[in-house]
């Protein structure tokens, strides 16, 4: 969250393509999207898993590292899924997060009403919806302290 804090108070507003409206106020709603949709619902997602945990940190950290480096690895964050090959293009599309960054990548192109947006949304509020209704399980099952 900080490093995209920092890396938007950084550009101007001739770093965004020409024509853009409000570059800044968009700039801040991609920060919101990607922090508020989709970061709520993998934060609960956390700590249900860190609940699940308790008392054995080791298994904390190894589903967790198990499923995120994968999770960004298809999500085509790291590298470019077009060139890479069919099975991870077909696993990519079971990723929500592979639609939130192809919506951040639409915004910064300057598409502000895309298709891909919309997924993006979607896909955010899929895993908000699903990560927030595992976290308040967990924690009115009484588990969590």
């Amino acid at each position: 969250m900080a490093s995209r804090v920092l890396k938007l108070s950084t550009w101007s507003s001739t770093s965004f393509p020409s024509g853009w409206p409000g570059s800044a106020a968009t700039a801040a709603a991609v920060v919101m999207h990607d922090i508020l949709i989709f970061g709520v619902g993998l934060g609960a997602l956390s700590y249900a898993l860190a609940v699940a945990s308790k008392g054995q940190d080791w298994i904390f950290w190894t589903v967790q590292q198990t499923l995120m480096f994968p999770m960004l690895l298809l999500a085509g964050i790291l590298l470019p899924l077009e060139g890479g090959p069919g099975w991870m293009r077909a696993l990519s599309k079971a990723n929500p997060l592979t639609y939130l960054v192809d919506a951040e990548r639409a915004l910064f192109d300057g598409e502000l009403i895309d298709a891909a947006v919309a997924r993006g949304v979607v896909a955010g509020a899929a895993t908000c919806a699903v990560g927030l209704a595992v976290g308040v399980r967990v924690m009115r099952s009484g588990t969590a302290g």
